[in-house]
């Protein structure tokens, strides 16, 4: 989360006592607590979602990621639910020691979000600085993917729903090790060995994948730019081998135009390749978003978004070409929408956002085109 504060309890047990042992020699628990720092959040989403009559039984609109598991034609959906309720716990050892662990909960009754998990560690790793250099850290664990523009976190984006990047193509949580590096306050890099690439869709292999991002930054913090460049590979989907590997390539960036508005993008291609014959099945998608900061207190942004899907296996409306095993966006075509929405600041760490949706999907075999309309509302407290 982007603030941290240690609780009061743990302060001033710290302070006390922070060289304390218990006669056996273990640490007491106030000088466990040195050094401790808790955050989170509570998100909340109320979601109305109209399918078409063609709607194609996949996911598709607003409502997609956060609440309802498919699409179904010519029906209304609306459904209020708890996203998460988030514990972020961290600790550190000194300068070169940390621990963290991010705790993900939900009403799995109401959500179709991430399988429905009831629990979700989001993040739980440990991390030591290495000598060399500017400095290395070394990271072991479950981590959020050094990928793309949105946040796993919902609450910390200008929309409430996903891109299509984010939503179907690039990795959100992986396990493995990751190296980063900071050449200077300009430039950074991500290194990663982890075990999947999050394929949607796809049976995953039991060999790792590797992934990296190079950073760009500049600007001050008011007027802060980035500029990404990812790209991953492994034998993700159960029919690949180190000969046909699974991969993608992703360029994002956030440009800060002026102090009140920034323009963010972010572009993506996919590809796994087929080990029988069959057509290789790839992907591209995108987003351009404008967000404009109107006040202290109002912020108001816009985003187009695009995907095209081709030869996806088993894929509503398609050709079903691909031997790969699965499918990205859930039909072989293409897919477009756009999104408005405003964001209020209610106080220090309150947050209400409102947001409308419109999706269209062209498919490229005999099933008809279709569109979804999504509302979507979201109040969230950050501490």
């Amino acid at each position: 989360m982007k603030k941290l504060i240690a609780t009061g309890l743990f302060a001033a047990t710290a302070l006390l006592a922070a060289n304390s042992v218990l006669a056996n020699g273990t640490p007491a628990p106030e000088a466990v607590a040195e050094g401790v720092e808790i955050s989170g959040n509570v998100t909340t989403i109320a979601g109305y979602q109209h399918d078409d009559k063609d709607a194609l039984g996949g996911l598709q609109g607003g409502l997609a990621d956060a609440i309802i598991g498919a699409t179904v034609p010519n029906a209304d959906h609306f459904r209020m639910i708890v996203d998460q309720v988030e514990l972020d716990i961290q600790k550190s050892f000194g300068e070169n020691i940390r621990l963290r662990a991010d705790l993900d909960f939900r009403d799995a009754a109401n959500t179709g979000h991430r399988g429905a998990d009831v629990f979700d560690l989001e993040q739980g790793y440990i991390t030591a600085n290495l000598a060399a250099g500017n400095g290395i850290e070394f990271l072991f664990g479950k981590f959020n993917a050094p990928v793309g523009v949105d946040s796993v976190d919902r609450n910390t984006n200008w929309l409430i729903s996903y891109a299509s990047p984010f939503r179907y193509f690039t990795p959100a949580n992986v396990t493995g090790a990751k190296l980063y590096y900071a050449f200077s306050d300009l430039v950074d890099l991500h290194f990663a060995v982890v075990n999947s690439l999050n394929s949607a869709g796809f049976v995953n292999s039991a060999m790792p994948s590797g992934l990296f991002r190079l950073g760009f930054n500049w600007g001050a913090d008011e007027k802060k730019s980035t500029l990404g460049i990812s790209a991953g590979a492994g034998p993700e989907a159960i029919v690949s081998n180190n000969a046909h590997l699974d991969f993608y390539g992703d360029l994002d960036a956030m440009i800060a135009l002026s102090d009140a508005v920034t323009l963010a993008g972010e572009g993506v291609y996919r590809q796994s390749d087929s080990t029988t014959g069959g057509a290789n099945q790839k992907a591209i998608a995108g987003f351009l978003a404008l967000n404009y900061q109107a006040s202290d207190v109002w912020d108001v942004t816009f985003r187009g978004d695009y995907a095209w899907e081709i030869n996806p296996a088993n894929a509503r409306g398609g050709s079903g070409a691909s031997t790969t095993g699965g499918n990205w966006i859930g039909f072989e075509g293409q897919q477009m929408g756009g999104s408005v929405g405003a964001g209020y600041q209610i106080a220090d760490g309150a947050k209400m956002k409102l947001e409308y949706r419109f999706d269209f999907a062209k498919t490229a075999g005999p099933a008809n085109n279709s569109d979804y309309h999504s509302l979507l509302a979201e109040f969230a407290y950050t501490f």
